[in-house]
């Protein structure tokens, strides 16, 4: 069962993340920051930015034990249906190895999703950090299919 420790539920202005949604810059965000848990360890933290004029309902819910993704269904209507993420491989800094209880060692995802509805319009603006020895990024490959991230890894 998916569990988070809430950082910060609230709305505030983010011109760079507002022009990222191609809203203008002192457009209201809902701003959701989750420590998210895996067997009670810290796996992520998860920071979304969304227009406050589609998901300001979300501001009284508890995300201790809920998906984003159904409530924004459930309470706004919203469904994302598809967008982009880039993952890469960065160094934490000392504020984020003592969130994510982490070692100078371990480095970690840093994963950026820019998320649409079902008319493209862009709602979610989302990073996530990822302890990278807790978490694995899987693809496959073939001469027909050509490459494919999060595709089933068999083992030979």
């Amino acid at each position: 069962m998916q569990r988070s420790v809430i950082c910060a539920l609230d709305q505030r202005a983010d011109g760079v993340v507002a022009a990222r949604l191609e809203l203008e810059e002192s457009t209201p965000l809902v701003y959701l920051e989750r420590l998210r848990l895996a067997d009670e360890e810290p796996l992520a933290v998860d920071r979304v930015w969304l227009p406050a004029s589609v998901a300001r309902p979300l501001l009284d819910i508890d995300f201790t034990r809920t998906s984003l993704y159904d409530e924004l269904e459930r309470h706004c209507a919203i469904r994302i249906c598809g967008g982009w993420e880039r993952i890469r491989a960065i160094v934490p800094g000392r504020g984020e190895r003592i969130l994510l209880d982490c070692p100078e060692s371990t480095a970690l995802f840093a994963i950026d999703r820019l998320g649409h509805d079902s008319d493209r319009r862009l709602v979610e603006w989302r990073q996530t950090l990822v302890r990278a020895d807790r978490f694995t990024v899987a693809a496959a490959f073939s001469g027909d299919d050509g490459y494919r991230l999060g595709a089933p890894v068999r083992s030979f």
